[in-house]
């Protein structure tokens, strides 16, 4: 059972909805465009068994509120300021998409706040290529994103599964309310932006690191994208699956049972309780279970 916190996130002049759950070492959760705080429920009661869990929902997203034309760097750079509202860091980051760009952000410029990272399919490796840019600023192009938005959940996710079917009826929900079209547009025109860019950060990351990812997703390609995210973090752990874009949520067993055993190897700090209101050997997992 989630309670609420809400951080201001002055860069972003909007409030940030934080749901927070279970005691023991923080975790946060990051979720990507479209989304919101509920994406990592397949997963959340099991990490709350052991962690304080914080889900974040971003500006526009769940119970956040609005902004005008957020971006994903935008979002980066507020990170760093919810975490230290929250307090009891530092923290174990689990981003995923525009959560993972975020995330890789605040470790580097915010060391002292981020124990671990785990990155699940992170934006910010997509090669600037002219059809790359082009497709970000179609699907940022506001008479098309509220159809991009109930359909890509259909592409990228690629198991069908309770936590999944979710996230497609949130999708299609969301699509109609105009203000959520156009954060979602917003974040699409921003991936388009030559600062979002994840390499530079990510070769200054030195926490521990868990590069997740789903090997069938059509938008973040594990042979593009996931490549150039292995060869920018140095020294991570990978582990890949047979899914598309979200492993949490359309793999959550296997998800867990790479995620747990990193958890239990970052080096240990007093426990801490949710808010009411190591060293790694470089290692790679494939996850081959077919459908």
């Amino acid at each position: 059972m989630y309670t609420r916190f809400m951080s201001q996130a002055r860069q972003l002049a909007a409030e940030v909805a934080v749901h927070s759950t279970g005691s023991g070492e923080p975790i946060v959760l990051l979720h990507a465009n479209g989304g919101d705080h509920r994406d990592f429920d397949a997963v959340v009661d099991r990490l709350a068994a052991h962690h304080a869990v914080h889900a974040i929902d971003w500006p526009g997203w769940g119970d956040s509120t609005t902004t005008e034309g957020p971006t994903a760097t935008g979002y980066a750079a507020a990170l760093p300021h919810v975490l230290q509202s929250l307090g009891g860091g530092p923290f174990v980051l689990i981003g995923n998409s525009v959560g993972g760009f975020a995330a890789i952000h605040a470790a580097a410029t915010h060391p002292e706040l981020v124990r671990g990272l785990v990155l699940v399919n992170p934006g910010g490796f997509t090669p600037r290529w002219p059809g790359s840019v082009a497709v970000c600023r179609l699907i940022g192009w506001p008479r098309l994103a509220g159809r991009a938005m109930r359909t890509l959940p259909r592409l990228y996710l690629r198991r069908t599964t309770p936590a999944v079917a979710e996230i497609r009826h949130r999708a299609a929900e969301m699509s109609t309310d105009p203000h959520r079209v156009e954060a979602f547009a917003s974040i699409w025109r921003s991936f388009a932006m030559r600062e979002h860019d994840a390499r530079p950060h990510a070769r200054l990351v030195a926490v521990p690191t868990l590069l997740m990812w789903g090997r069938r997703d059509p938008v973040l390609a594990w042979t593009i994208d996931g490549r150039r995210a292995r060869r920018a973090l140095e020294g991570a752990q990978v582990a890949t699956f047979p899914c598309g874009h979200q492993a949490f949520a359309e793999m959550p067993d296997e998800f867990m049972a790479e995620l747990e055993p990193f958890l239990r190897s970052l080096p240990s700090r007093p426990p801490t309780r949710a808010r009411v209101i190591s060293d790694h050997e470089p290692s790679t997992t494939d996850h081959q279970r077919s459908d």
